[in-house]
């Protein structure tokens, strides 16, 4: 050590009259910390900040001592202490928050001339707001203290490619480099805890596979993300790997309670060495539960980029390819040991170019007609893009409860001459075997494919699915499909725009017997398609064909504006005896009359869309006067039993509202016909404080019983009528400036309308 570089500053007896504040997770330095007793200020460069502190051993002890703010809550966190010492353990007083100074143990590190400190990791109790802590030398104990750190109660570590695993420690300034060392961490039983997080930095890239077999807990589950600025940090399964290219780029075997976001993820796979087979097959991310940890739960995938995941060969047939972006593969349950994955979030991620799906789950075992059993649960997919996927954006396997809402679905299908590992065949999404899914608010644009490729489809063999709220444009396939053994499914309140274009099954309504090739046709029963708004332009000419059973088609705006035709071949074939309901739906254009004729009560009109050719939702909404409105039929629609129930906690048994907002009770009230129900006699005051466009405001509505009536400018007296939901008058009277009341006191709790002399009807609840 050359001691000429080293400058001491003695400081005796000197109490600094403040004491510094950091903020939790901020570096605080000891050289600006408060110093009481016998210390000294050391220069050296291996030093945070390049100055340590001695606290002196001779009376007064030396003493540092330092505020931490902002702390959320009460509870226990994190002290890193680092320090110098010749690679014993020393001893030291500590104290927090004024209490009993209690001896610690600093843990063996190495001279300053040997290199930067090592840290101690002490767990303290604080408290919500400001906390002091403060560390004394003992009598006969030199300290040298170099910085502090409080976290909260978890352990970080990190990875950059510019890291170095053997002499480095994980740390945010000494970080490891590699997936090999990642992959020690994320061990079972290995470093990762409950609450700890590992980073990898932003804009390095990272070649080979992150298996994560550990597990957090379900308050405090592990997180891998990244950290620095810049473009996200990539994992991928391929590229210059000794060895050959991985089936995945990140593995989960058993992990419950973990939580993956911003890390951009790819696997295009092409050195096939690694495995003698599999060269169909390639993941972004697989996730599995086998019998050796049964239930994996509680995973959140967040604001992930997943692109370029290829297998090495495209295969002849197409069920035979299983490329994914985010994979779920659950084995079997065995007698006493149920495996399934459940409790799952996707949210914010990007998928593109991707040779097959973007998300698909799947489970191997057989549910023996138990719904609960070999299938996966409680799935809730949002807010995400899936982009030019060779496949389809989203496919659920026997899967027991799913939320898919709000996903963008733009080139499902897609296919690249540059790119033959491109699939070019898949719907937005669809399901298979599945038990209360719930689609709504996504959109499909631009489908593709020779099988299946409409905007989202039902395949067979499910039971309880709902897509309502969606829009579908430019589909290949079609806007309705379901195939066979299907229960209680529905298509409702949603826009199709130019679907149905190719010749074979290019359908605007298909319902099929298909359960799988060689087996015998069978129908599904209960199938409802209604208020739904379909449109096509040019010559587009898709067919209607249906093979069901109680199968109802109520309350659609059927519009063909070219020289196409909607229904150019229609097949009917209605199984087993069960029910067929063609009833007022709105047809304008070229529609086959095969298919009107089935309707008795159908208008014949124009619906007056508000920008008829749109290719938007907002071009639907149909304007005042439209013979659409009040048109449609009342009817008993199908229930959604787990409404109001887990992922469903915010579905209601019935819809109540359209695609637009409005207010609907369709199995109560004659609605619009199409997915619009602007203008009708539901649509009114739904606000405390609500206004009509007739210069009309009543409040507070809802009410527990008296609302009042202001009727603007006007002195005239008017009539009222108060309607039950089922269209029973329940009380009438007169209404002036000096009497504007109305009681509801001796009504029971629901849904009334108020009519008043030339006003539009308003929707009254009572509580």
């Amino acid at each position: 050590m050359n001691k000429a570089l080293i400058l001491i500053f003695l400081n005796l007896l000197i109490c600094v009259q403040f004491v510094i504040a950091v903020d939790l997770g901020q570096k605080i330095e000891a050289e600006s910390a408060a110093l009481s007793g016998t210390t000294e200020l050391v220069f050296n460069t291996t030093a945070s900040g390049e100055t340590f502190v001695k606290l002196l051993s001779s009376a007064p002890e030396g003493s540092v001592q330092f505020n931490v703010d902002n702390i959320p809550i009460n509870g226990t966190y994190k002290l890193y202490a680092y320090s110098f010492n010749a690679g014993v353990t020393q001893n030291i007083n500590l104290s927090v928050n004024g209490g009993t100074d209690t001896i610690v143990t600093l843990q063996p590190s190495n001279w300053a001339f040997e290199g930067e400190p090592r840290f101690t990791l002490f767990e303290v109790d604080l408290l919500q707001g400001s906390n002091t802590i403060s560390f004394t030398a003992l009598s006969g104990v030199q300290v040298l203290l170099d910085c502090f750190k409080v976290t909260e109660n978890f352990n970080a570590y990190y990875f950059s490619s510019a890291g170095d695993d053997d002499a480095n420690d994980g740390s945010i300034t000494s970080p490891w480099q590699t997936l090999t060392k990642a992959n020690e961490v994320a061990i079972k039983d290995g470093l990762l805890l409950g609450g700890d997080k590992v980073f990898f930095k932003s804009g390095d890239t990272f070649e080979g596979n992150f298996e994560i077999r550990c597990s957090g807990t379900v308050d405090l589950p592990i997180e891998i993300t990244s950290y620095d600025v810049g473009d996200l940090p990539i994992i991928s399964g391929s590229g210059n790997i000794g060895g050959g290219d991985y089936f995945e780029a990140i593995k989960l075997i058993n992990a419950s309670n973990i939580v993956l976001s911003k890390i951009w993820v790819k696997n295009d796979r092409q050195d096939s060495t690694r495995y003698s087979y599999g060269s169909t097959k390639s993941f972004g991310i697989l996730v599995a539960a086998n019998k050796w940890g049964g239930v994996v739960s509680n995973l959140a995938f967040r604001d992930l980029k997943i692109s370029d995941v290829y297998g090495v060969v495209m295969p002849v047939e197409f069920n035979s390819l299983s490329v994914t972006g985010i994979r779920f593969e659950s084995d079997s349950s065995e007698v006493g040991t149920d495996v399934n994955i459940q409790d799952v979030l996707i949210e914010g991620c990007y998928f593109t170019h991707i040779g097959k799906a973007g998300v698909w789950s799947i489970h191997k075992g057989k549910d023996g007609g138990v719904d609960s059993v070999n299938r996966s649960k409680n799935f809730t997919i949002r807010n995400n893009t899936f982009y030019q996927t060779g496949g389809s954006g989203i496919i659920l396997s026997k899967v027991n409860n799913a939320l898919v809402e709000n996903n963008d679905f733009d080139h499902s299908g897609y296919s690249n001459v540059s790119e033959p590992r491109l699939v070019g065949r898949g719907s937005g999404m669809w399901v298979f075997s599945c038990r209360n899914i719930l689609a709504q608010y996504n959109r499909s644009l631009s489908i593709r494919g020779d099988g299946d490729s409409y905007g989202m489809h039902i395949d067979f063999g499910n039971k309880n699915i709902i897509y309502q709220y969606n829009y579908s444009e430019d589909s290949e396939g079609g806007f309705c499909e379901i195939l066979g053994d299907n229960h209680n499914v529905a298509y409702r309140f949603n826009v199709s725009v130019n679907d149905g274009f190719r010749d074979f099954h290019g359908n605007s309504i298909w319902t099929s017997g298909y359960v799988g090739t060689g087996n015998d046709p069978v129908p599904s029963n209960g199938v409802y398609v209604y208020n739904n708004t379909i449109y096509l332009a040019e010559n587009l000419a898709p067919d209607i064909s249906l093979f069901s059973q109680n199968t109802y088609i109520y309350n659609n705006i059927f519009k063909q504006t070219g020289a196409g035709v909607i229904g150019e071949n229609v097949t009917i074939e209605i199984q087993n005896g069960g029910e067929f309901i063609v009833a007022n739906n709105l047809f304008e254009g070229n529609i086959s009359t095969q298919f009107t004729d089935y309707d008795n009560s159908a208008v014949f009109a124009d619906p007056s869309f508000q920008t008829e050719g749109a290719l938007n939702i907002e071009g639907y909404k149909i304007l005042a006067g439209s013979q659409a409105i009040d048109a449609g039929t009342a009817f008993p629609e199908p229930t959604f039993p787990k409404a109001g129930q887990g992922v469903f906690k915010d579905i209601t048994l019935y819809p109540i509202y359209d695609l637009y907002g409005n207010s609907v009770d369709v199995s109560n009230v004659a609605p619009n016909i199409g997915a619009d129900n602007s203008f009708s006699i539901i649509t009114g005051a739904l606000n405390e404080d609500a206004e009509t466009g007739s210069n009309i405001k009543i409040w507070p509505n809802p009410t527990t019983g008296m609302i009042s009536i202001k009727l603007g400018e006007s002195e005239s007296d008017y009539s009222y009528f108060v309607f039950d939901i089922n269209g029973k008058l329940k009380q009438t009277g007169n209404l002036s400036s000096e009497n504007n009341t109305v009681s509801l006191n001796k009504f029971y709790s629901g849904i009334y309308f108020l009519h008043i002399d030339s006003f539009e009807p308003i929707k009254v609840i009572k509580y």
